[in-house]
C-alpha cells in the first residue's frame, strides 16, 4: 500500500512539473499577444497589465498603413517607418526559395550517400559538423565573397546563404526516410528497365513525399526566423521580419506594440507549420536512429 501512495505522488508531482512547464513555455507567447493588443500607454506601466481594458488593434493596422497616414493614430513618435507589407513579402521571397534550394540539394546528396555511399561514412557526419558550428564563424568570409561577387543586400544572396546552411538538416532528414525505404524496390525498378536515376524519383521519392513535406517545413521555419544573415548581408533593399523588428526605435522609445504584432503575425505561420509536421518531425530528427 505505501508503494501505490508513493506512485501516486510521483504522478501528481509529475503533473506539477509539466503544468509548470507549460506555463513557462506559453507565457512569453500570452505577452506577446497582449502587448500587441495593448494600447500605447499599457507598453511600459509601473504596474503590469495582464489584460488590456480596452484591447485595441491599431498595433496591427500601424504595420500596414503608409507613414503620412499615421497621424490619427494613437502611436506616437513612429511615423517614420515604411509598412511591414514588404519585409513580410521579402520573408516569404527568401525563405521560400532558400527553402526549395536546401531541399533540392539535400534530395541529392541524400540519394547518393544513401545508396551509392559517396564519400563513405565519413560524408554525412562532415555535414553534421559543418552544421554544429555556430553560423557567426562564416560571416567575415561571407560578407568577403559576397562583396566581389556583388550579392550584398541582394535576394539571391539571402536565399543561397539560406539554402546552404539549412542543406546539412535537409541532407540527414531525408537520408534518414530513404534509408526506411527497402533497396529491394528499387531493384524491383531496375529489373524493370528503369535507370538507377529514374528508380530513385519515381520508385523512393513518392513513398518518401511525407518525409519530404517534413523537411520542407522544418527548413522553412529555421529560415523564416533567421536573424544573422539577413541583419549583416542586407542594407535595406531587402529586409526580413526579424531585421524589421529591430528598426522600431524612435527618440521616445522602442514601438512595444507594433513590434509585438509583426512577432505576432510572423509567429503565426511557425504554429501552423508546427501543427502540420509534428507527427514527422520527431522521425526526421532522429535521423534513423532506429533500425528495421
Amino acid at each position: 500500500m505505501p508503494k501505490v501512495v508513493e506512485e501516486e505522488k510521483l504522478e501528481v508531482w509529475g503533473y506539477v512539473v509539466i503544468t509548470v512547464a507549460i506555463i513557462l513555455t506559453l507565457f512569453p507567447l500570452y505577452w506577446l499577444f497582449t502587448t500587441a493588443i495593448k494600447p500605447q500607454p499599457d507598453w511600459l506601466p509601473s504596474s503590469p497589465v495582464w489584460w488590456p481594458k480596452k484591447p485595441i488593434l491599431e498595433n496591427f493596422i500601424w504595420l500596414f498603413v503608409e507613414a503620412g497616414e499615421r497621424a490619427s493614430f494613437i502611436i506616437t513618435g513612429a511615423q517614420r517607418f515604411e509598412p511591414a507589407l514588404k519585409s513580410i513579402t521579402d520573408s516569404a521571397i527568401v525563405a521560400g526559395l532558400g527553402t526549395l534550394l536546401s531541399v533540392v540539394v539535400g534530395i541529392l546528396a541524400a540519394f547518393g550517400i544513401s545508396r551509392h555511399k559517396i564519400g563513405g561514412s565519413g560524408l554525412p557526419f562532415l555535414f553534421l559538423m559543418i552544421r554544429m558550428a555556430p553560423p557567426v564563424v562564416a560571416i567575415i568570409p561571407l560578407i568577403v565573397l559576397y562583396s566581389h561577387l556583388g550579392l550584398i543586400d541582394t535576394y539571391l544572396g539571402l536565399i543561397l546563404a539560406y539554402g546552404l546552411f539549412t542543406a546539412p538538416y535537409s541532407i540527414w532528414m531525408m537520408k534518414s526516410f530513404i534509408d526506411e525505404i527497402p533497396r529491394e524496390l528499387e531493384e524491383v525498378g531496375l529489373v524493370e528497365g528503369l535507370t538507377p536515376i529514374e528508380t530513385h524519383f519515381r520508385v523512393t521519392l513518392p513513398l518518401v513525399r511525407g518525409g519530404l513535406v517534413a523537411t520542407a517545413l522544418f527548413l522553412l521555419i529555421l529560415n523564416w526566423s533567421e536573424f544573422l544573415f539577413a541583419l549583416v548581408l542586407t542594407h535595406g533593399s531587402v529586409v526580413t521580419i526579424p531585421v524589421k523588428e529591430t528598426t522600431y526605435f524612435t527618440l521616445s522609445g522602442n514601438q512595444y506594440g507594433p513590434q509585438a504584432a509583426l512577432g505576432v503575425l510572423a509567429a503565426m505561420p511557425l504554429f501552423i507549420f508546427g501543427f502540420i509536421i509534428q507527427k514527422y518531425l520527431a522521425r526526421g530528427l532522429t535521423f534513423g536512429a532506429v533500425k528495421r
